[in-house]
């Protein structure tokens, strides 16, 4: 590994929180025989899947880094943009007898996962009867990563309110979706 990859990968890490990284590679079997995957492992504990090969690795660690700093810059216009949603659905949620939701953060890390996918997933923390949790669908992670967050509400105001799938006996209303508070759908770390 080159000198300004080991740089990226040690900013990164820095810049989540971690302490420490070893890197890994695995030989790819099947059509992708003669390959190798790489990554690294973040204080023992959270597996970091980076690339195919090193041609891209470097490249790949700092889209994460302009990720997570892209968002620190537009944190506070996403929190508004999703508490003015939150008082729409409320509205919604008051006329269908649902719960009230309660906007209470919104975050890209979750250093509290062993799982590399939940621990880089934006997400936004909400109340629902007395339960906090870390909600999340990938519409919503893209919308915040990608800046669009204003194009996908503007979308799901669009819409007529549906449940989302697999959800039994929805609760509450988020960005114009009924979910459920009581199951582990939807949810980061449940």
């Amino acid at each position: 590994m080159k000198k300004s990859g080991k740089a990226a990968v040690d900013e990164f890490v820095a810049l989540v929180g971690g302490k420490t990284w070893e890197r890994t590679a695995s030989p790819c079997t099947g059509k992708w025989r003669g390959t190798t995957d790489y990554g690294f492992v973040m204080d023992g504990r959270i597996s970091f899947f980076v690339s195919n090969g090193m041609s891209y690795f470097e490249a790949r660690i700092r889209e994460w880094i302009k990720a997570i700093r892209d968002f620190q810059t537009n944190r506070e216009h996403c929190l508004r943009l999703l508490q003015e949603q939150v008082e729409k659905d409320n509205v919604k949620a008051s006329a269908e007898g649902l719960h009230q939701v309660r906007l209470l953060d919104i975050g890209i890390l979750s250093p509290e996962c062993a799982d590399s996918y939940d621990f880089f997933t934006p997400y936004a923390q909400l109340e629902v009867n007395g339960r906090k949790f870390k909600h999340h669908t990938s519409n919503l992670s893209c919308a915040i990563v990608k800046e669009g967050l204003e194009t996908y509400l503007k979308e799901c105001n669009r819409k007529n309110t549906y449940t989302a799938g697999a959800v039994q006996i929805p609760d509450y209303i988020f960005c114009g979706v009924r979910f459920c508070s009581s199951d582990s759908l939807y949810k980061i770390g449940e």
